[in-house]
């Protein structure tokens, strides 16, 4: 198996990124297309392929995972998860997909790439052939060095957009300290779910704003609390020592009796005595079989306190003091930052506050 060397390789990527410039040419052009894909896996493979070849012209690049049948091949998962994702974390968050596995995904899941390869059909399968055809083109460590250089150029604009993404710009936003003006604006955002996003944002930055600097809010992206051992509710909240005192579930879709029971054993699991379960505006449920659920854990020594999206954020916001639209609607974005949040969700939360006069 080829060798590539991690500490020669963070070097050569670091290279190229201070001198990364613009080629016009028909690869280039296909790198460009590659990066603005939809496609979040085939970004870190086609950059990781760039960066193997720059620092060992021997390796085979069409190399994904170990297990290659000739000595060429080299194992491209750990040259990204080593090298690639800490330098997107550290220096360009945003430039490729933000992943932390991105080997792990299943398009990267076999050894080298091939147009045999499973994908959606479409632009995905026009792009993993693409793949297949261009890499094998680039023959020199040179060459791969240029085209990585032209990679670090259309990194630096995904980074600079996804910065933009989650700012607010020159968008205008009334700054009065009016706290009526920010719960207007809760009422009108929680008219769209958008698969769940929106209520667990708000309650994050809600949280923040109430509890002060000398807390910890974590928010965890929707339909993935819990994934960790570390994970225990939608949102977590820690102390300034780092010790989980609260967790909060948030629901904006229809739950049942279960959906309750099974967040309570995780929050009593976490050794906390009291919790909270927020759902959102539209949400329907069974409230005689959740409230008897509640009465009965209560009865157990744990508190759970259901409560509405609506009549929670009544509450935080009638406890806050100098709060400004603006101010609130910026702390949304940095929450959507930290979970990745979808595109509709950031235009959401933008032009919904734009409209709050």
């Amino acid at each position: 198996m080829a060798n590539v060397d991690f500490k020669t390789a963070h070097l050569i990527l670091e290279k190229a990124f201070q001198e990364a410039e613009q080629v016009n040419d028909a690869m280039a052009e296909f790198i460009t297309s590659a990066l603005n894909h939809r496609h979040k896996t085939y970004k870190y493979v086609l950059v990781t392929a760039l960066l193997a070849k720059s620092a060992n012209e021997a390796v085979y690049m069409l190399s994904m995972q170990k297990g290659g049948s000739t000595p060429a091949h080299y194992d491209a998962r750990s040259l990204c998860h080593k090298v690639i994702v800490p330098f997107e974390k550290l220096s360009m968050p945003g430039c490729l997909e933000n992943s932390n596995e991105p080997f792990c995904n299943k398009p990267a899941r076999y050894v080298e790439l091939s147009k045999d390869n499973a994908v959606r059909s479409g632009s995905d399968k026009e792009l993993l052939c693409k793949l297949v055809d261009y890499l094998p083109a680039i023959a020199t460590s040179e060459e791969a060095y240029k085209y990585l250089k032209h990679a670090c150029w259309v990194m630096k604009q995904r980074h600079e957009n996804y910065l933009k993404k989650f700012s607010l710009g020159d968008t205008l936003i009334d700054v009065s300290e009016f706290s009526q003006l920010v719960l207007d604006y809760v009422y009108k955002l929680t008219d769209h779910t958008l698969e769940g996003e929106v209520c667990p944002l708000i309650v994050a930055e809600l949280e923040k704003l109430y509890l002060g600097e000398g807390y910890r809010i974590v928010p965890h992206k929707v339909n993935e609390s819990g994934s960790s051992s570390k994970e225990v509710g939608d949102i977590d909240v820690f102390d300034a020592n780092g010790e989980l005192v609260n967790a909060i579930e948030v629901k904006d879709k229809d739950f049942g009796e279960q959906d309750v029971v099974h967040a309570i054993n995780k929050f009593r699991a976490a050794h906390l005595l009291n919790s909270m379960f927020i759902y959102g505006k539209n949400v329907n449920f069974d409230e005689d079989a959740v409230f008897n659920a509640l009465k009965r854990i209560g009865h157990e020594g744990h508190y759970c306190c259901l409560i509405s999206i609506l009549n929670y954020a009544k509450l935080r916001i009638s406890e806050l003091r100098n709060v400004t639209l603006r101010d609130f609607v910026d702390g949304l974005l940095k929450f959507s930052k930290a979970i990745n949040a979808k595109d509709d969700t950031i235009i959401a939360i933008k032009e919904i506050a734009s409209q709050i006069f």
